[in-house]
């Protein structure tokens, strides 16, 4: 593993607990979320709220065999009312992954202190997995209703995979070198894989053993983590092995991702083709033009009202 300071970094590790089917990730995000979060103008605690959205992404996305795109989008009915990311892989093999992120909110409102469940209120939390190959992307809902964004991803493995899963999250704020605030964070993810296909003949008691193990693997994380996977001078390796004592840990090759939107003028003259001419003539400002905006980064957008539309 690099001795690069890792926690500057964007990056995401696989490991797995050697002979126990208990494997998790690894992640540290720095750089893609100042990127996202400068895109905006949110106030603080909305900021931390995406950031940790941001971690939670990378993890899931990077425990799956993502072909093309794993968004969240986490709707509330509160005063917050959306978190959305996406994290999508590189058609170029020598590419890195990119993730983007953004969040809407009752702007009149000026005090976003307190819990997530207190902001947002009832709602969903939604998994969309397109792998882009023609097929439909898949759906997969929880409900907003625990203390955290991070009991609502268990939760979620928990109905729609049937697998034990453990998020552990910290985000932290800094000032950077202009005195503005800025985060970064760090995320790790657990899962039990229930072995179906032991053959051995005392498979009941080798199941206990092995929930004994993610129970004793879970404990070291609780009462762990909170010391040690915010250590910045560690890379990920010896995190692990701070965390998770006594345990023979199997490190898999880091990977980069980074900020990006993928949003371009041809994607928004496919979106608008939607439009009849009477619509775009709503929307036609006083100069004769018809603008977007993305709310991923902010670019914007300017056409003509001719080269728009179902007529296009």
């Amino acid at each position: 593993m690099s001795k690069k300071n890792s926690y500057l970094s964007n990056l995401v590790m696989p490991f797995q607990f050697e002979g126990l089917p208990i494997r998790g990730r690894i992640c540290r995000a720095s750089q893609s979320i100042r990127d996202i979060v400068q895109q905006h103008d949110y106030p603080e605690n909305i900021s931390k709220f995406l950031s940790e959205a941001v971690i939670l992404t990378v993890l899931m996305a990077d425990s799956i065999k993502l072909k093309h795109r794993l968004s969240l989008q986490i709707q509330g009915k509160g005063d917050l009312k959306l978190i959305a990311t996406d994290y999508y892989v590189s058609p170029k093999l020598s590419g890195n992954s990119k993730i983007r992120g953004y969040a809407k909110f009752n702007s009149t409102k000026s005090d976003y202190t307190g819990e997530i469940k207190h902001l947002m209120g009832e709602g969903y939390f939604a998994t969309i997995l397109d792998q882009g190959d023609g097929s439909l992307p898949y759906k997969g809902l929880a409900e907003l209703n625990g203390v955290n964004l991070v009991h609502s991803a268990e939760e979620f493995f928990i109905k729609s995979e049937q697998l034990k899963t453990r998020f552990w999250t910290y985000i932290n704020r800094e000032l950077d070198q202009d005195g503005k605030i800025c985060f970064n964070g760090i995320g790790l993810m657990l899962q039990y894989l229930p072995d179906e296909k032991k053959m051995s003949k005392n498979v009941l008691s080798d199941n206990i053993l092995d929930k004994e193990n993610w129970k004793k693997i879970v404990l070291s994380l609780d009462q762990n983590g909170s010391e040690f996977i915010h250590d910045r001078k560690s890379d990920f390796s010896e995190l692990l092995l701070k965390t998770f004592l006594n345990q023979e840990i199997r490190v898999f090759k880091e990977k980069i991702f980074e900020f990006g939107c993928g949003c371009s003028p041809d994607k928004v003259v496919q979106t608008m083709s939607i439009y009849s001419r009477k619509d775009l003539d709503a929307m036609t400002n006083p100069l004769g033009k018809v603008t977007a905006d993305c709310q991923f980064c902010g670019a914007h957008y300017e056409f003509n009202p001719s080269e728009l539309g179902q007529d296009n």
